[in-house]
């Protein structure tokens, strides 16, 4: 069998390989706040100072030490680029729909130009360079956790082979080392900073291992303010050290001053790299770590009261620790997650069987502590932010509960080799699925299709000179409320445009009321016109949700065309003839009721004391200064805490009313349900569209009462009916 050592090698080349592809393949700035981050480096580079926070035009994480974006600084000055510090990206904007699901929807926040492409152009290789400084970054800390390895475990270098593989194809930790941002640098100075704890345990705290462990700490305090808990570790492994050591040292309290001596050694190198960041938060701020501004700026708030936010937080968490891309809308399977769960629970169970490898208590010690402390700061910080549980948080953690998870599998399969295969083989799949399987299709652009020759079939429709429809497919082809439409469309580019073009699908009942509908760029984001490849055609399937409310039964039309905010829709060219502003026919759909005993079925549970339970309304489709009656189905929980008054509202989508009949006057019995009919006369001057009734519950002194879902969290405070279509006179 190869040496271990040369597999290692391997596994670094392969770990710099996924990550500078990962670099090349995901799109500029979709990792988690990476515009931000890149906004510090350039306003290094263009006014050589740091950014003060709540002084800047445009937010960047000015919050954090200096240490990455120093370095990134440096690698990229020489890069001539237009981008400033308030630099901004263009949005996508239908960015996000859907983001808890697996899928390739929208998942790409901003959209992307070819000069995002190699070789950069427009200044874009400023901002890969950054990137590939942390490529280099999350290679040093496979390389650091390679040497705890080996010093863990001196004479099986197999087992920090093994560790090594846990980092280096764990998926969120490529994905990050190919983004900008300082987390990697946190990971590589805390790995650096927990290898040389373990030294001194070992060898002894001798001036030179001192020396470097202060350097070491005071980079670990300019990379990122929550590896102050390192503190801790050197405080740990000192006194481990001193106590140890104690019969060498004459008088009874020798090894106490060897320990305090040891911790001004350590924390006065520190503080003399990197106090000056603390002394200029203090005079800044007024707080030497600047968390104060931080939690008013970022929306913070006080732990005392926000234990939930674990609980809800740690399935989160577990899972952007090994995959989960982007902000959050790029998924892996719930499965995955769980059997990373279940195999890590098992793999820490090997410590517990009489007879199995055993780590030295010193060591294990360390490693439990570097896990146990970070832990503490994330699950704090979850407390106080929002947007607390991130698993990339934890990265300063992986590499110790990397060679803890590893030394507990080989407690069960007993030979080191046996185990280090096994863990390269289930972190090479895991990271191939990840990455290959999940984050490639949701960033990539679309995969061609076969098409129909010059000669073959006629194209279905034209949209002006920018694209051709090739073949359109809805279904089912009977829906109910609360259901998804499907609706594929081949589309075939014709040129790239200098602005994006959106498509829009519509689904028109009978009357011409607008039931639902989609916008989105093509590709689902990932193919937006700018970037289009003229022939290159490619399929999307366009989901639609009818409303749990819509009014049945119905039949629908679905129509799609493309639109730019600024230019309106293009023409519709069906073979010679041209339709201006209107879409083509992609279908039609049924939409059936749902069974209830009350028409147009829908259940809305107002805080538990009042349902909202079925509707009509007549007629449907009226113009300006007429009347429509809303009949509405109520069912009376509980004993209501107020004498609630009901809302019923037409409004249109900017939230302005057309139409309302608001007023109380009803006995809410416990037990019954209770019909109320709302006459509501329309403003003269509505115009012609389609218009949802919104309606729901209110008291004058408590407000709106809220929509709840089944667990009680909030969901609204109003349920839209309908919708009407309102004809011009």
């Amino acid at each position: 069998m190869m040496r271990p050592e040369r597999i290692f090698a391997g596994l670094m080349l392969v770990f710099v390989m996924l990550a500078a592809a990962v670099s090349l393949i995901n799109p500029l700035f979709e990792a988690p706040d990476e515009i931000r981050h890149y906004r510090y480096v350039r306003k290094l580079v263009t006014e050589r100072t740091l950014p003060i926070q709540g002084q800047e035009e445009v937010r960047s994480q000015s919050h954090h030490p200096p240490l990455y974006y120093v370095l990134a600084a440096l690698a990229s000055v020489w890069v001539p680029s237009p981008h400033t510090s308030t630099y901004d990206h263009p949005l996508n904007l239908f960015w996000g729909y859907r983001n808890w699901e697996v899928g390739v929807d929208n998942k790409l926040q901003y959209w992307h130009g070819e000069a995002e492409r190699f070789p950069f152009r427009e200044g874009f290789l400023a901002a890969m360079i950054p990137r590939w400084v942390n490529v280099l970054l999350g290679a040093l800390t496979v390389f650091l956790t390679y040497q705890i390895g080996r010093r863990v475990w001196p004479d099986v270098p197999w087992l920090a082979l093994g560790g090594a593989a846990v980092v280096a194809l764990n998926p969120q930790f490529i994905y990050t080392s190919a983004a900008i941002n300082n987390d990697v640098i946190a990971a590589a100075c805390s790995a650096t900073v927990l290898l040389l704890c373990v030294r001194i345990v070992q060898d002894g705290a001798e001036r030179r291992p001192l020396i470097w462990l202060g350097l070491a700490y005071g980079c670990a305090l300019l990379a990122k303010l929550h590896l102050a808990a390192a503190g801790v570790l050197i405080a740990l492994a000192l006194l481990w050290e001193a106590w140890q050591r104690r019969r060498s040292f004459p008088g009874h309290l020798a090894w106490v001053r060897r320990w305090a001596l040891g911790l001004l050694v350590v924390g006065g190198i520190a503080l003399a790299l990197a106090g000056w960041w603390f002394v200029r938060n203090w005079v800044l701020y007024g707080d030497p770590t600047g968390m104060r501004v931080v939690n008013e700026l970022w929306a913070g708030r006080s732990a005392r009261d926000n234990w939930w936010a674990i609980g809800q937080g740690l399935p989160y968490l577990w899972a952007s620790l090994w995959g989960r891309f982007g902000y959050g809308q790029i998924p892996l399977p719930q499965g995955v997650y769980t059997a990373v769960l279940v195999l890590c629970a098992v793999s820490v169970l090997g410590y517990v069987w009489p007879g199995r490898r055993r780590l030295p208590a010193a060591i294990a010690l360390l490693l439990i502590v570097t896990v146990a402390l970070y832990i503490i700061v994330v699950l704090y910080y979850m407390l106080i932010q929002p947007a607390g549980a991130m698993g990339r948080f934890l990265f300063p953690a992986l590499p110790a509960f990397a060679l803890i998870v590893v030394g507990g599998l080989c407690g069960w399969l007993r030979t080191p080799a046996r185990t280090a295969v096994l863990v390269l083989a289930l972190m090479a799949l895991l990271s191939g699925i990840a990455l290959g399987g999940y984050l490639w299709p949701a960033v990539r652009y679309p995969a061609r299709v076969a098409v129909a020759s010059s000669t073959g079939d006629a194209p279905i429709a034209r949209f002006g000179d920018v694209a051709r429809v090739l073949a359109v497919k809805t279904g089912p082809a009977q829906v109910h409320p609360g259901e998804p439409l499907w609706v594929q469309v081949t589309w075939e580019p014709l040129q790239r445009t200098a602005r994006p073009y959106a498509v829009y699908i519509h689904l028109i009942d009978e009357i011409g009321a607008v039931v639902t509908q989609r916008d989105t760029w093509p590709g689902l984001g990932r193919a937006p016109t700018t970037s289009w490849r003229a022939g290159r055609a490619f399929v999307d399937t366009y989901r639609l949700d009818v409303p749990e409310s819509t009014y049945t039964p119905n039949r629908a039309t679905v129509r799609l065309g493309l639109y730019e905010q600024e230019w309106g829709r293009l023409p519709l060219l069906v073979g010679e003839t041209a339709f201006p502003d209107q879409g083509l026919e992609a279908g039609t759909v049924e939409i059936a009721a749902l069974p209830g005993e009350w028409p147009n079925a829908h259940f809305a549970n107002f805080a538990n004391e009042i349902a909202f339970v079925g509707y009509t309304l007549e007629p449907r489709s009226l113009a300006g200064g007429e009347t429509l009656t809303a009949t509405l189905y109520w069912q009376v929980l509980a004993e209501p805490r107020h004498d609630y008054a009901i809302f019923a509202q037409v409004l249109d989508a900017d939230y302005r009313v057309w139409g309302s009949h608001d007023g109380g006057g009803v006995a809410w019995t416990p037990g019954s349900v209770v019909t109320v009919t709302r006459q509501i006369t329309l403003l003269p001057d509505t115009p012609p569209g389609s218009y949802p009734l919104q309606v729901g519950l209110f008291h004058s002194e408590t407000g709106r009462l809220p929509v709840v879902a089944p667990d009680g969290h909030y969901l609204d405070e109003r349920v839209l009916l309908g919708p009407i279509a309102v004809q011009g006179r």
